[in-house]
């Protein structure tokens, strides 16, 4: 009876066939890959327009050392890209189908490249309206937990032991903040994240944060079977990559990225590839593998 009342309706099978066709249009564009979707738009319309026209996108990261060479003396003026800050980069060049050349950059240095065009993008650590001269992809792209390190048997059982003390950390690590607020204790921030786990283990610091891959890989380290994380976790201070202010197209583009993700826990996997590779610098740094 209601099927033949709607039958009976002026137009609404016409209608009907219009939302359906509406919707597996809708279906059909999403299921493009990001890249396909903008190409054929007009020059205005389109995602680094000029990355585009110039054939690279240039992205903005910070800089550590260079990892290896040695243990005891690091040459700060040997610089490479982070490696987080790289991997997201090079995948944000994947997505928009260009080749990505990396900005060796500070946070204020990467507001200067975007504001000048010398950079389309920076993954820079930069707060949501640091700058406003910018604009920012409104979904972090920091993600994940941090946790503590400490002595097993030392006097440190909880976060108020560590109470005017010294915490060792990479430099702009998301977890820094939190650690230090929670502790009531300074951070000792250390341009190499190996130099970080060196100091911890030479005693310079009470306790270490980084992220929980990172404990968790050491922990499965004999060297640091003398060792134990404290309870609780820390939350990611947010961070959010930046584009030129007005490029809308290209904020909404990298905004969809970053949700994508972590919608797929591809952030997951590469802080857990990053932990991979600084267990493996400490294991070759406790088995004098590195030139001294």
């Amino acid at each position: 009876m209601a099927r033949s009342a709607l039958a009976a309706l002026p137009g609404h099978g016409r209608r009907l066939r219009w939302l359906a066709l509406a919707v597996m249009a809708m279906v059909a564009l999403s299921s493009l890959p990001l890249r396909d979707a903008w190409r054929n738009r007009q020059d205005d319309d389109r995602p680094f327009a000029a990355a585009l026209a110039r054939g690279t996108l240039i992205v903005a990261v910070p800089s550590r050392p260079a990892p290896t060479l040695n243990v005891g003396r690091v040459d700060h003026f040997a610089r490479v890209p982070d490696g987080f800050a790289a991997a997201l980069a090079d995948d944000i060049g994947r997505r928009a189908g260009l080749p990505v050349t990396l900005l060796l950059a500070e946070p204020h240095e990467a507001a200067d490249a975007l504001r000048s065009g010398r950079a389309d993008v920076a993954v820079a650590g930069l707060a949501f309206g640091a700058e406003s001269s910018l604009a920012y992809a409104p979904s972090a792209y920091t993600s994940g937990r941090g946790m503590a390190l400490v002595l097993r048997h030392g006097a440190v059982r909880d976060w108020r032991d560590l109470a005017g003390g010294l915490i060792c950390a990479p430099r702009g690590s998301p977890f820094a903040h939190e650690a230090a607020r929670r502790a009531h204790a300074d951070i000792r921030a250390f341009d190499r994240p190996l130099d970080a786990l060196l100091a911890f283990q030479a005693g310079e610091c009470a306790a270490l944060v980084d992220d929980e891959y990172v404990i968790r890989q050491l922990l499965r380290q004999p060297d640091w079977a003398y060792y134990r994380n404290l309870p609780g976790t820390l939350a990611a201070a947010p961070a959010f990559i930046a584009t030129r202010i007005g490029d809308i197209a290209s904020t909404a583009f990298t905004e969809r990225i970053v949700e994508g993700w972590r919608r797929q826990r591809w952030l997951a996997t590469v802080r857990e590839d990053q932990a991979t590779r600084l267990a493996f610098d400490m294991f070759n740094a406790q088995n004098d593998l590195y030139c001294h």
